[in-house]
């Protein structure tokens, strides 16, 4: 949905961006500035050079030149889309979001806030209490032999808050009771389940329990592994109102800022395979919960990286689950990886025999699912019409959910390489399939997650940039730009939209100058081009440095404002009747004298 601006103001006001970033680094300095190390962990610094601003609500790291306000630093560092980071800010504000419009074609009747706060605090009690119940273990339990088989180091399971429920029947049902929480909502949550004489027992006993936490670290699940022999060998909880298998990962609250840094991710089948490659440095990963691919799935990681490596057993089940989800990353034009494993290994078994390092450059190897699975469908081709009647009936239907046309075009022609075909005579083919080749329709995307298109600062003049940044720096550069008709001159139209919308609410509220760069932070893809330039580290900062650049870049902007009307006059006038002649070569003449006239900014005053 499109929020209102005074809504995302509201929200932004509400909260401080220094309590935030603090939460992730140890941040020094009182009033305007605070200083740290940088967090993003893509930049290891033992200097803090990372700048927090609480009067402009900005960061900036002087080091790896990551700029941005509070809701960019919560996408960038946390993974979390525009309206996520604003409803995890509303909600930490207790700002109640606004409703989306009902949705004519969905029945479902909307979640309350207050029926998903129950939830995540059951949940949340739940995974206190078997962390406790790990943790009160004795030495010579059977678990604490499996933990160290296993590799768990005590760091780990703090920090994946990995816990024991026990055996007995209804020891969580009693710690529901004790902690006032309804019996009911553990049972919605899978969690407890009724017997037949009105009470409640543990659904969870004997198995090491793995929380699965939300993007923004709500506990909303759990899955539990059997330590003994027995089946099955992991039980989910139910899918409820705040947990949806086939719409989130496990790890997912820790991975996405290295996923990010690294720009890949590596998917895995379970909790044991995240463990054993985030426990070994490896932390660009996630992990299904015991489900294929998704489509959700997909989109998900497309958020983070286009660079991905799916990690599969190299048995059966895990060569079907790479084939199972190859359609639904087409649908999003995305060309994953495959790994594959020897057959008798897990990634655990891999890197404790190889090396983390090896494991590395073996990714590094991995090869491009669908050619993987071609190689897999040609294994018996013989060239046959009715081999390649059966191929071309194996491929049409994904190629199908491409609308990349370049990639339908490489596979197309390494098809035909293979089939020792014409690629024309391989692309008849496709087109004279029950169902031609088109671009798939877009799955409906939930509400919450139809934002704005920010703007694109691709291909916006260097000059034009300085100038907008040096304007959000101090009153007097902003004040100098207006009156000089900065904006107008600007080239991108909405660029040139945007900031006179910001000059407005400048004019209106002068003492919300600290705000504005937090607004264009808002609105812009890049915001970094533009914050990098004002220096949060000091407020409201005149240079004659500054003001040099900001008057040869504003006369820069003009004149080539200036050309462009000189061009179309000039073209209007080849093409115009005499009788609009004259009225041109005023025009024209006009243009001429501003353009000679630019000079005289350079000897204006800030005040002028």
């Amino acid at each position: 949905m499109k929020y209102d601006q005074n809504f995302i103001e509201k929200v932004r006001d509400a909260n401080n961006i220094v309590e935030i970033i603090s939460q992730y680094t140890n941040l020094k300095g009182r009033g305007h500035q605070h200083m740290g190390l940088c967090p993003f962990p893509d930049h290891n610094e033992k200097t803090g050079s990372f700048s927090v601003s609480e009067s402009k609500q900005l960061y900036h790291c002087f080091g790896c030149k990551k700029s941005g306000n509070i809701f960019t630093f919560l996408e960038s560092y946390s993974g979390f889309s525009f309206p996520e980071a604003l409803e995890y800010l509303a909600n930490r504000a207790s700002i109640e979001m606004p409703k989306p419009e009902e949705n004519a074609r969905s029945q479902r009747p909307r979640v309350s806030k207050d029926t998903k706060n129950q939830f995540y605090r059951a949940n949340k009690f739940a995974a206190v209490f078997y962390h406790q119940k790990l943790k009160n273990l004795s030495k010579d339990h059977k678990l604490q032999a499996y933990l160290k088989k296993r590799g768990f180091t005590e760091e780990i399971i703090e920090d994946f808050r990995i816990g024991y429920a026990p055996e007995p029947w209804d020891d969580l049902a009693k710690y529901f009771q004790e902690k006032h929480i309804p019996t009911s909502v553990g049972e919605k949550l899978g969690l407890l389940r009724k017997n037949k004489t009105g009470g409640y027992f543990d659904l969870f006993r004997d198995r090491l329990m793995f929380p699965i936490f939300s993007i923004d670290s709500e506990v909303i699940g759990f899955g539990g592994r059997i330590i003994d022999q027995g089946q099955p060998k992991y039980i989910n909880s139910v899918e409820s109102d705040v947990f949806k298998k086939g719409k989130t990962f496990y790890g997912i609250e820790k991975s996405t800022k290295h996923i990010r840094s690294e720009d890949a991710v590596f998917v895995v089948e379970g909790y044991m395979d995240f463990l054993a490659l985030y426990s070994r440095g490896i932390k660009n990963v996630v992990a299904t919960l015991g489900t294929a691919l998704t489509e959700n799935h997909v989109r998900l990681l497309k958020r983070w990286t286009k660079n991905v490596v799916l990690l599969f057993d190299g048995d059966q089940a895990g060569q079907k689950a790479s084939e199972r989800s190859l359609n639904n990353f087409f649908l999003h034009d995305l060309a994953p990886q495959l790994f594959v494993l020897p057959e008798d290994q897990d990634p655990d078994d891999y890197i404790s025999e190889h090396g983390v390092d090896a494991f590395k450059e073996s990714a590094k190897k991995s090869q491009d699912l669908f050619l993987n699975l071609l190689n897999k469908w040609m294994g018996d081709y013989k060239g046959q019409p009715k081999d390649k009647i059966q191929l071309m009936d194996k491929v049409t239907p994904i190629l199908q959910c491409l609308s990349d046309t370049r990639l339908v075009q490489i596979y197309v022609e390494e098809l035909a390489q293979r089939m020792s075909e014409n690629p024309q005579k391989v692309y008849s083919w496709l087109k004279g399939a029950k169902q031609p080749i088109q671009p798939s329709k877009p799955e409906n995307k939930p509400i919450s997650e139809v934002v704005d298109k920010k703007i694109s600062l691709k291909g916006i003049a260097k000059d034009e940039l300085v100038l907008l940044g040096l304007s959000l720096k101090s009153p007097k550069y902003m004040n100098f730009l207006i009156n000089h008709q900065g904006v107008e001159s600007l080239s991108n139209r909405e660029l040139k939209e945007m900031f006179s919308q910001i000059v407005d609410k400048y004019g209106q509220e002068p003492e919300s100058f600290d705000k504005l760069a937090h607004l264009v932070v808002s609105k812009v893809d890049e915001p970094e081009k533009i914050v990098n330039l004002i220096n949060i580290s000091s407020p409201d900062e005149v240079s004659e440095e500054d003001e040099s650049v900001l008057k040869e870049c504003l006369i820069q902007v003009k004149d080539r404002y200036l050309k462009r009307e000189l061009s179309v006059l000039t073209a209007e006038m080849k093409k115009g009747s005499s009788s609009q002649e004259l009225e041109q070569i005023v025009n024209i003449d006009k243009i001429n004298r501003q353009r000679k006239e630019l000079i005289n900014i350079k000897n204006a005053s800030l005040g002028e």
